[in-house]
């Protein structure tokens, strides 16, 4: 029999609601939250995560495209939306229509449209510099309803990190609209938090930092054992032929390949978990498939639940675990977790 789904996450609803409660319990009741729910909330399906969020209390929300600013809405009727790439021309109406804010980072002609000032106070990216910053508020009067920054290197530079703050509340002193700049690993300096802060990793309960960990994950990535082979010494697995048999094995398929999301960098170098034991990784990882050694797990059968990314946070296959694996950042392990892997919410 085919089980029902080809791959899946769990998203624990629960675990958002008790990461909002750590957030609030950290920044007080008079500071806000920015939910970022950008990039299909980070992975874990913007409309579902968005739409709890609401239920826990929080009323603002970031999205990096117009697109990305619909679908929420569609989700929270009643919440605020900001748009941190702009409006592009054309696109006024529908931001007017749909009740969303656009950021401004350049001077020049602006959208008319609910609008939030970036200012660089220092990440040297998007963002008026903030010594034109007072000017351009001026100029804008009250058409701005916040103002906001972003951290270059909260989480490892605390002198650089205060030196932005000092810039960003310089450049914004004695707006009226709200200020934002932490964001998650910005949480550890009580002195930015403002008006609002905009967690994003801390939503999905990754620690940015040591100093803000007490958090939990919230995604679980699972499918079901595809097939399972016996083979032989000197056969081989896979494109290329990268992974010799050296004794007689039982190799299964798991229907995950790096169209899903699972990085072709995980290529004998990577772990599952099924039956309680971490099976390893073997041969290359293709579009939609790959193999794992399942030869030390006693009792392996066909249609076995495997886990390819765990919520905990000291497994080796966490998002940590497994973005440290291949040199890259959690944010870009959850984020690649494609369209075809199903979206579950426990």
């Amino acid at each position: 029999m085919t089980p029902s789904k080809r791959s899946w996450v769990e998203v624990s609803l629960d675990r958002i609601a008790a990461n909002v409660r750590s957030i609030r319990q950290r920044i007080g009741e008079q500071t806000d939250i920015i939910a970022v729910v950008k990039a299909n909330a980070y992975g874990h399906g913007a409309a579902a995560v968005a739409s709890h969020l609401r239920k826990c209390g929080v009323t603002s929300f970031a999205v990096a495209t117009l697109e990305e600013g619909l679908t929420v809405r569609d989700s929270v009727q009643d919440s605020r939306i900001l748009v941190l790439t702009g409006c592009n021309t054309g696109q006024e109406a529908v931001f007017r229509r749909h009740g969303l804010a656009a950021s401004v980072f350049v001077r020049g002609p602006v959208p008319d449209v609910m609008l939030e000032l970036k200012i660089d106070s220092g990440i040297g990216r998007l963002g008026v510099p903030h010594s034109e910053a007072p000017a351009l508020l001026d100029e804008l009067g009250d058409r701005v309803t916040g103002v906001f920054s972003h951290f270059a290197s909260s989480e490892t530079d605390t002198d650089f990190s205060q030196a932005q703050l000092e810039a960003f509340l310089s450049a914004t002193k004695g707006v009226k609209c709200r200020r934002h700049i932490a964001n998650s690993a910005g949480l550890r300096f009580p002195a930015a938090h403002l008006d609002a802060v905009r967690p994003g990793l801390a939503i999905y309960g990754i620690a940015p930092c040591p100093q803000v960990s007490d958090l939990l994950p919230i995604l679980t990535w699972k499918a079901h054992l595809l097939s399972l082979r016996r083979m032989l010494p000197g056969e081989t697995v896979g494109y290329g032929r990268t992974f010799e048999i050296r004794r007689p094995s039982l190799i299964g398929v798991l229907p995950v390949g790096y169209a899903d999301g699972y990085s072709r960098a995980f290529s004998n170098n990577g772990e599952v978990r099924i039956r309680g034991m971490l099976a390893p990784v073997v041969g290359r990882i293709s579009m939609d498939l790959m193999s794992v050694d399942l030869t030390d797990v006693p009792g392996v059968a066909h249609g076995d639940e495997a886990t390819i990314l765990e919520a905990d946070p000291d497994s080796p296959i966490s998002a940590p675990g497994l973005a440290k694996r291949i040199g890259t950042i959690p944010y870009e392990v959850l984020t690649s977790i494609g369209s075809r892997v199903e979206r579950v919410y426990v």
